[in-house]
């Protein structure tokens, strides 16, 4: 499945770089306290709003020891983590296998590509790597690169001091983010060109995921062929620049991730079309997809999502 890294997002928050987006809490203009750091072939960020540095110092201790706990476990680019290792095992069922604090990742991945008929598909690290994605690279072809990130912030999440003392704190782990404590303002950047496609806020607990086509890929005879494929066929998906999901605190950033590349696969008719069919377990989550049309460019978006987003710099178009 496609690595979802920082610079293949389109989904940002606050970056130590000139002419970033600015992220806040919402209501509010103040710019937060973030400190980044390299993990899972990513970017991670925390965002703090408070004055009780002690608190800050002690969220991102325990942030950045979760996600270095779970790259050992759940990383399909180094041969020693214990998925590379149960993966060429040869075993049938790799959740037994699995260390009992990751078999949620799993089974969350398994069960999405049975829903989804395999639209989202995580046995395609071959295909990656026929295709030229693994930049000479090893890889195991059981690949959770596609919601391990989501997964690791929900962790994370889980593994925060109780009682945190701050007025707000927002976990992103290459583009997952996961509103811990207070409202967040951010933005679905534009996949055509500079500036920000749409405007919305997570709220307290809410998670957010995009899967984009526009940053990673290959050139084969001219054309650019795009990491994310459609499980189904093993073939690079078209017609889609990026998909932008967002689910309630009881969904976390694991169905986030996930669904984020479902429904980039899926595309917007058929993506809404599954959520409804299967809404005991995705129906909650909310969802725009913006259509690789840059002479024309627009957002198509759930009802959900389209009453969420506060501006929009497309043409905008709600599905139901």
């Amino acid at each position: 499945m496609p690595v979802k890294r920082t610079v293949a997002c389109l989904l940002l928050a606050v970056l130590a770089t000139a002419g970033a987006l600015l992220l806040t809490r919402s209501g509010t203009d103040e710019k937060p306290f973030r400190v980044e750091w390299p993990v899972m072939g990513t970017v991670a960020g925390i965002s703090f709003r408070g004055e009780d540095a002690a608190a800050r110092d002690a969220a991102r201790e325990t942030v950045q020891h979760t996600y270095a706990d779970l790259n050992t476990l759940l990383s399909a680019w180094n041969p020693a983590s214990e998925l590379c290792r149960i993966a060429h095992g040869g075993g049938t069922n790799l959740c037994e296998l699995a260390s009992p604090s990751v078999r949620p990742c799993y089974r969350a991945a398994l069960d999405l590509a049975d829903a989804s008929c395999n639209a989202f598909n995580p046995w395609l690290g071959a295909r990656m790597r026929e295709l030229g994605f693994s930049q000479g690279k090893a890889f195991c072809d059981f690949d959770l690169g596609a919601i391990a990130k989501g997964f690791a912030v929900d962790a994370a999440c889980r593994a925060l001091p109780q009682g945190i003392r701050c007025e707000g704190l927002l976990l992103d782990l290459g583009g997952n983010l996961r509103a811990v404590r207070g409202s967040w303002r951010t933005g679905v950047r534009n996949p055509f060109g500079g500036g920000i496609a749409a405007t919305l806020t997570l709220a307290e607990g809410e998670s957010a995921a995009t899967s984009g086509n526009y940053e990673r890929f290959v050139e084969r005879d001219g054309v650019r062929l795009s990491h994310i494929l459609d499980g189904r066929t093993g073939k690079p998906v078209s017609g889609i620049a990026g998909v932008t999901v967002v689910t309630p605190a009881e969904y976390g950033a694991t169905l986030a991730d996930g669904l984020s590349t479902t429904l980039f696969v899926l595309g917007p008719s058929d993506g809404t079309r599954f959520l409804r069919e299967h809404a005991a377990a995705y129906g909650a989550a909310q969802a725009l997809w913006i259509p690789d049309t840059p002479d024309n460019p627009s957002i198509v978006a759930t009802k959900e999502m389209a009453a969420r987003i506060s501006h929009a710099a497309f043409r905008m178009e709600t599905i139901r």
